[in-house]
């Protein structure tokens, strides 16, 4: 049998394999630490932006309640001073402590009325017949605010109500 000799570390190699490991996993932790920073940080965005996307659609709720009123009744005047809309409709319930939001809607203002294209003024005498149509033209400004998810939007529309019989509102 042939004697058994020790290995021997050639030159140059002593330790190179463990500092070789410890650069290695340097690398890798700064990299997962990068990797859960940048997750972290998108769903901060996420979450603000869909704390955004929801006041938005509360104040667009507002526009749309106010055109359809304003579409249905003929003297509609809004709310008057600005109250928030009927419970139910957004997402807010008059009385209950902890409101989510709260969707309220200035009175319209009128700014004008005009004639369909091809439209004629009818005049019978000393007025305008009733069975002129006109489009009014109203603007609306819709609000939502939220003290839960911290948010508030305001929303300024032009809204054209059509068909309506010739009358100017007061």
């Amino acid at each position: 049998m042939a004697p058994h000799r020790p290995i021997r570390a050639r030159r140059g190699e002593k330790g190179i394999a463990l500092f070789v490991a410890l650069l290695l996993l340097l690398v890798v932790t700064v990299m997962g630490i990068a990797l859960m920073l940048t997750a972290s940080f998108e769903n901060t965005l996420i979450g603000t932006e869909n704390r955004i996307s929801k006041i938005f659609y509360a104040a667009d709720s507002g526009i749309e309640y106010g055109s359809a009123m304003l579409n249905s009744t003929l003297d509609y005047k809004g709310n008057v001073p600005p109250n928030p809309m009927p419970g139910g409709v957004s997402s807010h319930y008059p009385g209950s402590p902890a409101s989510d939001m709260e969707v309220t809607i200035q009175p319209p203002i009128f700014l004008g009325y005009s004639l369909p294209a091809g439209e004629q003024i009818q005049s019978e005498g000393k007025g305008y017949g009733s069975s002129q149509v006109v489009e009014n033209f109203y603007a609306l400004t819709s609000s939502a605010r939220s003290t839960k998810i911290e948010a508030s939007k305001t929303i300024e529309a032009e809204i054209g109500v059509y068909p309506k019989l010739l009358g100017i509102p007061e």
